[in-house]
């Protein structure tokens, strides 16, 4: 009697617990606003970004203007300017609705302002963009590097780092033997892309899982970008058996002498502590 009426207190104690955890949870769950820089500068035809990152922001939309006018560029990823160079850019993983202006101009200098409506009040982010009167031309570039021989069965990666004059790449394709690439079609392929505006430079990554003799091949990188410009840089794979005399190495392809460096971060998480928990919570709940 005396260890069921234990295990009863513990339940009630656990359920208060949570009821107490949810109401946190709800109240600390508004938006709210996160640190940015809030002064950035930019060469005259680059393309500059304006950084406004909310934490839970829900259903609700982030507008941006230009002081001290009050008709909003952008909301959401709607423009209301009739300037096509703005563009509202939603980077998720960042919690970000950053401004893009294209081939900015010196009369683009100015205070922004991010903003998002709740039923609190409205919170407020000013931005000051600089403009340097001066084009900065950057030489083009583009390069691989990655697994050229991968052993059979095992991962290939491949890093494709395209850098142009004035504005970054706008688009990075990858073909095989001619044929262009589709990770949607392929379950063992994952491609996917960054972009570095203040460096000028988009990143791509063409990783291939359980790789066979069919993989081989040339591997070709195009980039494009919005000057009409294309780089073009190939390298040619082939997967080996292990234990074959291939050598085990990644290489660099490359035009120029410049280099860089691709990173791919993985992050392993420990979960039988966290599903017995779920499993308590399941019961009591």
């Amino acid at each position: 009697m005396d260890l069921l009426m234990a295990a009863l207190i513990v339940l009630w104690i656990i359920k208060t617990l949570l009821t107490q955890l949810r109401a946190f949870s709800l109240h600390s769950h508004h938006p709210r606003l996160l640190p940015v820089n809030t002064t950035v500068t930019f060469h005259r035809e680059e393309t500059a970004i304006l950084e406004c990152a909310i934490d839970h922001l829900g259903t609700k939309t982030v507008s941006w203007r230009k002081l001290p006018y009050i008709t909003p560029i952008t909301t959401g990823v709607t423009r209301f300017a009739q300037d096509s160079r703005y563009e509202a850019v939603h980077v998720p993983w960042k919690k970000q609705w950053n401004l893009s202006i294209k081939s900015v101009q010196l009369h683009d200098a100015g205070v922004y302002e991010c903003q998002v409506g709740t039923h609190r009040k409205m919170l407020r982010q000013k931005i000051t963009l600089h403009v340097i009167d001066a084009v900065l031309f950057r030489k083009a570039d583009i390069r691989i590097t990655g697994t050229q021989f991968p052993e059979k069965g095992g991962i290939m990666f491949l890093f494709c780092n395209a850098t142009g004059r004035k504005h970054a790449p706008n688009r990075i394709d990858w073909f095989k033997n001619g044929e262009r690439l589709f990770s949607e079609r392929s379950e063992k392929m994952s491609i996917k892309k960054t972009i570095s505006i203040d460096t000028g430079v988009m990143t791509s990554s063409l990783v291939i899982t359980d790789v066979h003799r069919r993989d081989n091949g040339t591997y070709v990188c195009r980039a494009t970008s919005l000057e009409d410009e294309t780089l073009i840089t190939s390298l040619k794979v082939n997967v080996s058996n292990g234990g074959s005399s291939y050598p085990k190495r990644d290489v660099t392809r490359t035009d120029t002498l410049e280099s860089s460096t691709a990173q791919i971060t993985y992050m392993h998480s420990t979960g039988g502590l966290l599903y017995f928990f779920l499993i308590v919570l399941h019961v009591v709940w």
